[in-house]
Parts: structure tokens; sequence; C-alpha cells
């Protein structure tokens, strides 16, 4: 009896295992059912949604023909692996003004496994070393490097598939940096023109630069320092560079008290030179013409200014001299 049962389930499971090979079946009945013969596809970390569920026919759409035993043109993929089959399921990424290369070709392979990835939502790189697969890294390579790029955080300043700022970036001019850098610095009673406009390029260069702090040009920060134009190169690169040259000045200058150049009396000297960051805020102040209201750098001391300004002149009481007045039409008199 026992003999009989098995030799009856015997052709039965044949015919169940040929049925699941899509013998039996009409072209268009067969179905895939899972991806289990190909394990090696759910081996890392992140794992593509559909062969995590072993939903293969979700991007891979059979054709009809019996797979395994035929293997090159038995599934079809949409626009031919291509953005239009990520489209499927996934939002439109090319809708905006400006679209990153690879979703604008659709191809989103250039930085997405389809499969599986040890990166998150299954990138072939990690950080900056996804984006130095096309662009180059030499390029990046500065003795003083933005934060974000040191870090390989391209996204923290771009965004990875389009944006409606060019170079896709995640904010317009200075909308961008105070993402991260404080707000508070780019306001005051008066603004430095640059930062006024949002145009924080002017200044600092984004990606990095050979120059402390980002500076496009060379700018010494110490307290004291001999005259000399080079001294002065970023300031200079918009500024009057012949604002210090002579001792008397009826044009050069408006910081002058009659025909006194007061930018000379601080600046032009052999050893003691000032900074032009001694008086003056680079971003914005609290005070007209960008006065800072102390002056930093001088030791621990913050020297305090409190600085008026007239139509005509204005008056500076500061902690580094007694109080002084100047008027470019009337020279005043200081004892």
């Amino acid at each position: 009896m026992k003999i009989r049962l098995f030799h009856g389930i015997l052709p039965l499971a044949g015919w169940l295992l040929l049925m699941s090979l899509g013998f039996g079946r009409g072209a268009g009945a067969y179905v895939l059912t899972s991806c289990n013969c190909h394990p090696s596809k759910t081996e890392k970390k992140f794992v593509h949604k559909p062969v995590a569920d072993s939903e293969c026919q979700k991007c891979h759409k059979p054709s009809g023909q019996n797979h395994p035993r035929v293997k090159k043109g038995a599934f079809v993929l949409t626009d031919n692996g291509n953005a239009g089959l990520c489209y499927e399921c996934h939002a439109h990424k090319d809708n905006m003004k400006y679209v990153h290369g690879p979703i604008g070709s659709g191809d989103c392979r250039a930085c997405h496994d389809e499969h599986q990835s040890d990166n998150r939502y299954q990138l072939k790189a990690s950080g900056s070393k996804l984006c130095f697969m096309c662009h180059d890294k030499d390029s990046f390579d500065r003795k003083y490097p933005h934060p974000p790029i040191a870090e390989g955080n391209c996204t923290g300043c771009h965004e990875p598939h389009q944006s409606d700022v060019k170079f896709m970036l995640r904010g317009e001019g200075a909308k961008l940096c105070v993402l991260c850098h404080d707000k508070g610095m780019f306001a005051g009673k008066s603004v430095h023109g640059p930062v006024a406009k949002g145009d924080c390029n002017a200044c600092h260069a984004t990606h990095g630069t050979s120059n402390p702090r980002l500076l496009r040009k060379y700018f010494n920060r110490e307290f004291y320092m001999p005259f000399s134009k080079d001294n002065f190169a970023l300031c200079f690169g918009c500024h009057n560079n012949q604002i210090a040259d002579d001792k008397l000045t009826d044009v050069e200058t408006g910081f002058r008290n009659g025909l006194t150049n007061i930018h000379y009396i601080h600046v032009n000297k052999l050893d003691k030179g000032r900074s032009c960051k001694v008086c003056h805020d680079p971003h914005a102040s609290s005070q007209m013409r960008l006065i800072s209201a102390k002056i930093p750098d001088f030791g621990r001391w913050g020297i305090p200014i409190r600085y008026t300004k007239t139509d005509t002149g204005g008056t500076c009481v500061v902690g580094c001299h007694k109080p002084k007045s100047y008027d470019r039409n009337q020279a005043v008199f200081n004892p």
C-alpha cells in the first residue's frame, strides 16, 4: 500500500517541478515567483527593496521565454534599465532647472547599484569618493579646504539629483552659507557690499584655497605690519589701492580731516601699519562704515570703539587713543 502511494506521488511531484520551471505553460503565462536562485544579490548591508522582498519582477519583466533555460532575452527592463524604469516607483528627479548629468541622461546607475551596496541609498561609494568617480579630485585639493570638502560631505552644499539653483546648490548665495554659518554675523547697521548682495564668493572660494579662511587672495591677519599693498591684496581687489598712498589728499579717501589722509596715518607705516580688520568688520557691524564694536586680536583685550558718523565726517571714541573727530570740508582740531 505504501509502495503504491509512493509511486503515485512521484508523477505528481515531477509535474509540479516542470510547471514551476515553466514547462507546460503558454508563452504569455510565464510568471517569475522567486529570486532565490540569485542569493548573491542580497548579501550587502543595503539591498534594493524589491530584491530584498524577492520581487524581481518589479524591475525584470518576464518576456515569456523559459528561465533559467533561456537567459538572454528572458526578461525585459523598462527603458533598457535607465531612469524610466526607476520612475515606475520613484518620484521624478529631472523636473527642476538644473539636473545632475547622470540624471539628465537617465543613468541612475552611474551612482546607484540597482541591487545592493554597503552604502546607504545603494550608492556605489561613500561620501566624496562617489563624486570623485567622475569629478577631478585634484581640482579640490587645497591647503585650506572647505570643511564639507575635507569631510567628504559634498551634499552639505549640493543636491545630488537636481535643484533650481545653479551648480545644484541647496540655496542661493548667502542663503546657502547660513545653512551652517551663523546668520547673525551677516546682519547689522552696516553690511559689507558683497555680503548684502549674498555674494560670499567675492571674498571666499567655496571649495578651498591656499589662504586661511578660504580667502580668494592673501590677507595678512597680523595686527601690526609694515605697509605693503601685497598685505591688502584681498581688499584692494575691490577697494581703491591708492587709499593710503598719500599723506595729503582730497580725492583718494573720504576718511580725512580736511586734506589729512587718516587711512595713511593708520596704515602707511614702516613697522606698525594696521590691518583693515583692526577697525573694520569684513561682514557686518552694529556701527556705520563697518566699524567694529571691539578691535580683535590685540592680545586678550578687545579694544572698544564707539563711532559716530556725520554727513561730512565723524567721531571715534576708542581705547587706543583719545577721542578724535574729523571733517572732510572743515578740518577739526583735535588736542
